[in-house]
């Protein structure tokens, strides 16, 4: 993305005033915590906020039972905090993501994402992976600091084949601070990326996957016989429509896999396709796993 379609994608006032409504959402507790929290600063007490729906791994002591006698639904309260925590948004720049505009919707995920962590006084840091990681933005708070990611996320690139467990165990090691990672990845790897998650989860990080696909790579137009080329390791591929029944089976079965995998580990798992309008994906989908 470039740093004109950048800047001109959050140029819009009105959309830049509703990201400005949004606040993170983080399930981490510090010591005395009393349950879920927004990282909105409200004052040094626990105070009420409002509603969310219930998420695998939230306590069950804040489950509102008033609400759920009246609704049939689960929902937990949410309390605001003064506190500010460390986001790390951690985006995947494999040659994959080069295709169908993975890439470029990452990174306005983002950008919006930067700003609403920034805005509550938390400390943001990003990092661009692929077999590794590669490039990062370290870990700082204030207005100024959007700039610098901006400037970061404009220069981003697709790199190389991908290797999420081996860059994510990379990432495990770095002297970081616990907090909040946001992984943002279309998850396209054979080797699959429990491993590395493993290892983030025992720095005792919250994760958050935004699994982000083109529309062809959830329902590819093939018809008849054609010959693909692989984004990854550019490698000549005869395909058949009999082949492409198989290939959405196995995504399908992938895709539940992985949220299968996320929510026994209480980690946050959201697929987009990226062609869904960015706007609905911040204050449609997105409520609830990343934003209050």
């Amino acid at each position: 993305m470039t740093r004109s379609d950048l800047r001109r994608r959050f140029a819009d006032e009105s959309l830049w005033k509703r990201l400005s409504a949004l606040h993170l959402l983080a399930r981490q507790r510090a010591e005395g915590q009393a349950g879920p929290w927004t990282t909105r600063r409200a004052g040094m007490s626990l105070e009420f906020a409002e509603h969310r729906e219930y998420y695998p791994g939230d306590d069950f002591r804040y489950v509102d039972w008033n609400l759920y006698g009246r609704l049939g639904r689960l929902f937990v309260k949410v309390f605001h905090r003064e506190e500010n925590i460390s986001v790390y948004i951690v985006i995947d720049t494999s040659r994959s993501m080069a295709v169908g505009g993975k890439l470029s919707y990452a990174t306005e995920l983002a950008g919006a994402l930067a700003h609403v962590a920034l805005k509550d006084m938390n400390r943001v840091g990003v990092f661009a992976f692929a077999q590794r990681i590669v490039s990062g933005v370290i870990s700082r708070s204030g207005a100024v600091h959007l700039q610098k990611i901006f400037s970061f996320l404009e220069g981003l690139e697709p790199l190389e084949q991908t290797s999420l467990s081996a860059a994510l165990e990379e990432l495990s090691k770095l002297p970081l601070r616990r907090g909040l990672i946001v992984l943002l990845s279309d998850m396209l790897d054979p080797e699959g990326c429990e491993h590395g998650l493993l290892h983030l989860l025992v720095k005792r990080h919250e994760i958050a996957i935004v699994q982000i696909l083109a529309a062809h790579d959830l329902d590819p137009l093939l018809h008849h016989e054609a010959r693909l080329v692989d984004s990854e390791i550019a490698k000549e591929l005869s395909v058949s429509s009999s082949a492409v029944a198989r290939y959405r089976q196995r995504l399908l079965r992938y895709t539940q896999n992985l949220e299968k995998f996320c929510r026994a580990h209480q980690i946050r798992y959201k697929l987009l396709s990226a062609a869904r309008p960015l706007e609905r994906a911040l204050f449609e989908d997105l409520r609830g796993v990343l934003f209050v």
